[in-house]
């Protein structure tokens, strides 16, 4: 059977801009991750802290219109295992104080767990299988690569921090008595843009970083958990054998506290710009940020040295 046109044919596809050609990577990587089936019940579960938080808004706004005692407020806030002294004494500071909470309790905790999901597969799987030699047999960059990894990563944290917690501002304004609030309010999802950035870009480059140093997805997971637990435990016992009364600085030893004294100050629950504590805990997310970036460089390089 003869074959006839041979030689160079034109794409009949969809032709995507060469600034989109992560975006190939971040489909596929989203794709695979959504196939966990516990991955799908930490998503489905992480909307519900959005749900509990929005009764602390209706609550103040029921006690500015004097419908209920302050008693009731009070007991709402005190459920929360934080100094409630944070909180402002107007809307725009108890707002700001229960997006903060709903970042650092319910969220934080559950991007540990989500992330833990995601991340070390990414790229581990890659050096385990060589697919390297097939992503960069095709016009695809390293920057593209590491792009569309982090971008896999970002989708979920997105998911479960940002879009609950604007929907979360959006249904305060409307449990509010008018819309004259979001002259009082309006830089909040600018905040809520600004904590997610926090968490989100520190957490990605460590996460991705422990799966690129291994070929075991085992071992990647083990290291993430690892991090955040011995950190938790070592301020733990620290605050324990002091009575309670450790140093600002003392959170730098736990990449938890550590965000956590980050955001209240993006929240604005920090008195002054960059104060004492908020300073070095910054400070050390920019490292372990570019350390974390340099070490993720250096591995996807390597399949490409001769």
């Amino acid at each position: 059977m003869p074959i006839h046109d041979l030689g160079y044919r034109a794409w009949q596809g969809r032709l995507v801009p060469e600034v989109f050609r992560f975006w190939a990577i971040t489909v596929t990587g989203i794709r695979l991750a959504w196939q966990n089936r516990w991955l799908r019940r930490i998503v489905y579960v992480t909307w519900l802290p959005a749900i509990y938080l929005s009764v602390g808004f209706l609550l103040y706004e029921q006690f500015l219109a004097k419908d209920i005692p302050a008693r009731a407020l009070k007991q709402f806030i005190t459920s929360f295992p934080v100094d409630d002294n944070a909180v402002g004494d107007d809307r725009h500071g108890v707002w700001s104080w229960l997006l903060w909470v709903f970042f650092r309790y319910p969220q934080g905790l559950l991007m540990v767990l989500v992330v833990g999901l995601i991340a070390p597969p990414l790229i581990s799987r890659d050096v385990r299988t060589r697919a390297f030699l097939l992503y960069f047999s095709r016009p695809i960059t390293r920057l593209e690569y590491l792009l569309g990894k982090m971008s896999v990563v970002w989708v979920y944290l997105v998911a479960i921090t940002t879009v609950p917690a604007l929907l979360l501002y959006v249904a305060a304004v409307f449990l509010s008595p008018d819309f004259s609030v979001v002259r009082e309010t309006w830089d909040l999802p600018l905040r809520i843009l600004g904590a997610t950035l926090v968490l989100t870009i520190p957490t990605t480059l460590v996460a991705l970083a422990f799966s690129s140093l291994t070929s075991d997805t085992r071992y990647a997971s083990f290291a993430w958990f690892a991090l955040w637990a011995i950190g938790w435990v070592t301020y733990g016992v620290a605050m324990a054998s002091l009575n309670g009364t450790l140093d600002d600085r003392w959170t730098l030893i736990s990449p938890y506290h550590t965000l956590g004294r980050v955001q209240s100050w993006v929240f604005g629950l920090e008195r002054g710009p960059l104060a004492q504590p908020v300073l070095p805990a910054l400070v050390e997310l920019m490292v372990l940020s570019v350390v974390s970036l340099a070490v993720l460089v250096r591995r996807i390089s390597s399949p490409m040295r001769i």
